[in-house]
């Protein structure tokens, strides 16, 4: 044993504070040439007879494990393992680990062909994904859309709320009035909002963002699966925008954090000196605009537009929210679309019905007042309906006083609802023996029966009844039970024999 080994092997004991085991791996020699090291305090030990190596548990499998990776280079560790305990072994994992490092060829690492596209050729465009932001009462996740002009290396960046195909678009459609035109194909990773399955080389793509790429003649190019190098100018993009505007960057406000976007584009990462080009993204992007396609007029509609059914509230629900629409819609299938910024609704035949600026926050009620005024008025016509009904009801002589009442200037509604407030306080007898009484004197009015109501009560020194406070139940004062004529007790106690 030479000095070398044997100061490595102290310090590692000493110092690194490692196992002999762990030293010997690391080494790549026999646990006892560590224990012969350690031995020694003063210096490598002498060189002597060596001790015969003790018989391994793998001996007996290690022709079978030979043979096994000759014709099955891609086994696991694990399913070695499994294999030969099925034939015996009994020894540990980490052993078989050590002797397949000896059977497997060391990996080359892969090499990539740099390759330069045309101005105009190409861009790549993906996804980040950020975290959350608090907005209002919900926590929204906050994702970047990232899109770079392949041969300048011009960035744009959005941040967007979720990752649906109508974000997606429209994400591109503000990249390309960014870019001042459209690259001519644009390269994607396995995004759900471009590639809806995959089996081998059979792609099959959104229909409506092949629409959308129809429309804005680019071509979009999905990267083959797991080839992440295919995209590179995005990836090392999106770590830059990581590194360079998000670290350190409180996520307080969207709004905030979308205008910070804009002007670190034209302050930062635009004007920087780019690594790979050793030019500026700005000045190569002057010279590549004018190989993009021209941006079509009018714009690609990228709103979310989806069928909705109305509640008899007149609320159709969208995104966790609840919007109002015309209460005469209640109950109607209508269509909503969502932009952005609103959310607008359209009836059957195709007439806008509402239109409400679109809230991000979860689990509110969004209402225009406009939409219920017609509601509250026939809810109150349909009130005094009711009340006159039951006025009616009371007695056959109830019609004349109500037809007394009409005749003269009084409000008949606010004096109906005077006259049953009376018989909740009374009762309905008392109140309507005090109507008939009024009647054949024309004295119509709540006021004229509340008066006959209080002289007939001090005639005959009644009290006068106190209102009860329902202070914890206040709903309880509300219920109406059905009343009971009182004289069915009297019959019952004067033919009691007793």
């Amino acid at each position: 044993m030479n000095s070398e080994l044997w100061a490595a092997i102290r310090r590692m004991f000493e110092v690194d504070r490692l196992s002999k085991s762990a030293i010997a791996r690391r080494l790549q020699i026999h646990r006892w040439t560590v224990r012969r090291a350690l031995s020694s305090q003063a210096g490598p030990p002498a060189n002597g007879t060596r001790r015969p190596l003790l018989a391994s548990k793998l001996d007996a499998f290690k022709a079978y494990l030979a043979e096994r990776l000759k014709d099955y280079p891609e086994l696991s560790a694990d399913k070695l393992l499994q294999e030969i305990r099925g034939r015996g072994y009994v020894g540990g994992h980490s052993i078989l680990r050590e002797y397949l490092q000896t059977l497997r060829p060391a990996r080359a690492p892969k090499s990539f062909l740099r390759l330069e596209t045309q101005p105009g050729e190409f861009a790549q465009v993906d996804w980040a994904h950020c975290g959350s932001i608090q907005i209002g009462n919900a926590k929204r996740k906050l994702s970047c859309f990232v899109m770079v002009l392949s041969w300048s290396r011009m960035i744009y960046i959005e941040f967007t709320l979720s990752q649906t195909v109508e974000d997606f678009m429209a994400a591109h459609v503000h990249a390309f009035e960014f870019f001042g035109g459209i690259p001519h194909k644009i390269n994607y990773d396995n995004l759900k909002s471009v590639v809806l399955s995959r089996v081998g080389k059979d792609i099959r793509c959104q229909p409506r963002f092949l629409d959308f790429a129809g429309f804005y003649l680019f071509d979009p190019v999905p990267c083959n699966v797991r080839a992440g190098w295919e995209k590179g100018k995005v990836e090392r993009a999106i770590g830059y925008v990581r590194s360079a505007f998000l670290a350190g960057r409180p996520l307080a406000s969207f709004a905030q954090l979308q205008k910070d976007a804009v002007d670190w584009m034209g302050s930062a990462a635009n004007v920087r000196v780019h690594a790979t080009t050793r030019e500026r993204p700005v000045d190569r992007w002057e010279q590549e605009r004018s190989q993009l396609y021209p941006l079509p007029s009018p714009e690609f509609d990228t709103s979310l537009i989806r069928s909705v059914l109305a509640t008899r509230q007149a609320l159709v629900a969208f995104d966790a929210n609840r919007y109002s629409v015309p209460h005469r819609l209640a109950g109607a299938t209508l269509t909503l679309q969502a932009g952005p910024h609103a959310v607008e609704v359209y009836d059957a035949q195709g007439r806008k019905v509402a239109r409400h600026l679109r809230c991000y926050e979860k689990h509110r009620v969004i209402e225009n007042p406009a939409h219920y005024e017609g509601l509250l008025a026939e809810r109150k016509k349909a009130r005094q309906t009711k009340r006159v009904e039951a006025f009616l009801a009371l007695a056959p002589e109830c019609a004349a006083y109500l037809s007394g009442l009409a005749g003269t200037e009084l409000h008949v509604p606010t004096h109906l609802d005077k006259l049953f407030d009376l018989m909740l306080r009374y009762g309905k007898p008392e109140v309507l023996s005090a109507i008939l009484h009024a009647l054949p004197y024309g004295a119509f009015g709540a006021h004229y029966v509340e008066r006959i109501i209080h002289q007939r009560r001090a005639a005959r020194n009644a009290p006068e009844p106190q209102p009860i406070s329902l202070s914890k139940k206040p709903e309880l004062a509300k219920v109406t039970v059905e009343e009971i004529d009182l004289a069915l007790y009297d019959r019952f106690f004067e033919d009691d024999p007793a």
